[in-house]
């Protein structure tokens, strides 16, 4: 094996790396703040500003770990589940949200929980990139400048987005740069921290470290740890070959490259095996994970994406190989294993770029650092120039939908009131019925299960779509109404604007559903007869 990688980090350097870390998360949590300052009697703030639809799931998960819950049901879907360990970072975060009582109800003191998870982790993430980031670079001036890219950096996405061509990759993948995770994702940002602790860890030669980092990274993102395996496993087949010039005995090389790996594998393995295992065999997940699918951006996208870093690596590359022939071998193997992971054949493919960034992010500074004076005196402001409008547009776009009191970011009061009622009131396992915007916010607020209301995390969601229509419609048979009521194991069915949006059935005109409360133009009716009492699952 290789002799281990170190870095020297003067006391100095922390404290700065720690100012620069917390002025970054100030700048994710304003837009927060102004939406919840932009409250009024009328609209109320999901907690969101980016991908509502997910942040709204993330609380649903809070909300069944408060309720005591250890393993994950899909809160959009009704069929009968047993439940899986997975989200664990979700259900313990809800059982730390349930014991705060200075956040006020529930759903504000889950969102307080969320937020503030995001900045504690995304405070600990920036000093482990720093920290990373140490170990390519010697001068505090290349740190600090790598840091700056690695929070806030992005590609071209800025200049190509006005072309129609797609929406850039830093818009949408958190796992392909880093400030959308750190505004929006905890659990990301806890991943990738242990991620690079991980790699660090193998890098150093502490193969139980790195172990224990990426079973760490299993509990919240098994993908995230084959694709470590991946970049850790070819990174010691090359250089067991390396060594091969020096080390006659084939059995001792294999050995000696191959015993870190098996280390790191075998701490790491067990939640991943589980995982797999749990996704094959439970009916109800498998049918989820066929949903989930989150495709890789087209070359070009990432190009544009990375082009600029991948410019200044090249110089930057044949440096680090001069001063640190080990730190050039693993980002070498890396950058060529990443187009094979991402366009890998399953339908989560984009996962396995997560944490690369930071490689090329290093390497580029110590391109762009190594260049003549008078060119660094050109380039550097040039590569900020470019690299952080991206960002500049994605908090623009959070700050104007923070003070546009409108679905899905604010939700209007009277629809709170009514979720205030069924988190109060309902019944435990009881299943809503809604349309599909009302359906995504209403585990996030009640312990209720939305019949439908999150794209992969509703099983069959188009068919079942096609029938909520059809409920909302006047014209519909009664029998069909009460057929989807007794096999979704229906017990409360909502009715508002956008229920009254899908068609004209008004649920007062039957006597399969009764009134049970109403608050404005939002209300909610008790499904009558036997559905509400059939056991939905083996929940203990």
């Amino acid at each position: 094996m290789a002799a281990p990688i170190t870095a020297r980090v003067a006391p100095r350097e922390w404290r700065w790396a720690a100012l620069v870390a917390a002025l970054v998360m100030a700048l994710t949590v304003a837009p927060y703040l102004v939406a919840y300052r932009a409250q009024t009697d009328e609209w109320r703030f999901s907690g969101f500003l980016v991908a509502v639809d997910d942040g709204n799931s993330y609380l649903a998960k809070m909300g069944q770990g408060a309720r005591g819950a250890w393993l994950f049901r899909l809160p959009y879907s009704s069929e009968p589940q047993a439940g899986v360990f997975v989200y664990s970072f979700y259900l313990v975060l809800g059982k730390l949200a349930a014991a705060n009582t200075l956040a006020g109800p529930e759903h504000g003191a889950q969102v307080f929980a969320y937020h503030a998870a995001r900045v504690v982790f995304g405070f600990l993430l920036l000093l482990t990139a720093f920290y990373f980031l140490s170990h390519f670079l010697a001068q505090s001036s290349q740190r600090f400048l790598a840091l700056i890219l690695v929070a806030l950096g992005g590609g071209l996405g800025w200049l190509i987005a006005p072309f129609g061509v797609g929406l850039p990759v830093e818009f949408y993948s958190p796992e392909a740069f880093s400030f959308l995770m750190l505004f929006a994702l905890p659990h990301l940002v806890a991943a990738r921290c242990l991620l690079l602790l991980g790699l660090l860890a193998y890098l150093r030669g502490r193969p139980a470290r790195a172990g224990l980092a990426l079973f760490g990274v299993s509990l919240i993102q098994p993908l995230y740890v084959l694709a470590a395996w991946a970049v850790i496993g070819m990174d010691a087949v090359v250089g067991m070959v390396r060594e091969s010039r020096r080390e006659r005995n084939w059995k001792a090389r294999l050995w000696t490259a191959a015993w870190p790996v098996l280390v790191i594998v075998l701490i790491s393995a067990p939640v991943v095996a589980y995982t797999a295992a749990a996704f094959t065999l439970d009916p109800v997940m498998r049918v989820w994970s066929a949903q989930n699918v989150l495709v890789s951006a087209h070359p070009l996208h990432y190009l544009a994406g990375y082009g600029v870093l991948l410019a200044l690596a090249v110089p930057g590359w044949r440096v680090l190989r001069r001063q640190q022939p080990r730190l050039a071998r693993f980002v070498l193997v890396w950058a060529l294993l990443v187009p094979l992971m991402v366009y890998a054949p399953i339908a989560t493919q984009r996962r396995f770029i997560e944490g690369f960034y930071v490689a090329p992010v290093a390497v580029a500074v110590l391109g762009l650092t190594a260049a003549p004076a008078r060119w660094q005196r050109v380039l550097t402001p040039v590569t900020f120039a470019v690299l952080l409008p991206s960002t500049a547009v994605l908090l623009a776009g959070a700050w104007g939908g923070a003070q546009q009191l409108r679905p899905p970011i604010f939700l209007p009061a009277d629809q709170v009131v009514v979720f205030d009622w069924l988190r109060a009131n309902a019944p435990p396992d009881s299943v809503g019925l809604s349309a599909f915007e009302t359906g995504n916010a209403l585990p996030a607020h009640t312990p209720l299960t939305a019949y439908i209301g999150h794209g992969p995390e509703t099983v069959r969601a188009e068919e079942k779509l096609a029938r909520v229509v059809r409920f909302y419609q006047a014209a519909t048979p009664q029998a069909e109404r009460l057929q989807l009521l007794s096999e979704g194991h229906i017990t409360y069915v909502l009715w508002g604007p956008p229920e009254r949006a899908l068609g004209d059935f008004d649920p007062g005109t039957t006597g399969d559903l009764r009134l049970a409360f109403q608050s404005g133009a939002y209300a909610v009716y008790e499904v009558l007869g036997g559905s509400q009492g059939e056991e939905r699952d083996n929940r203990p």
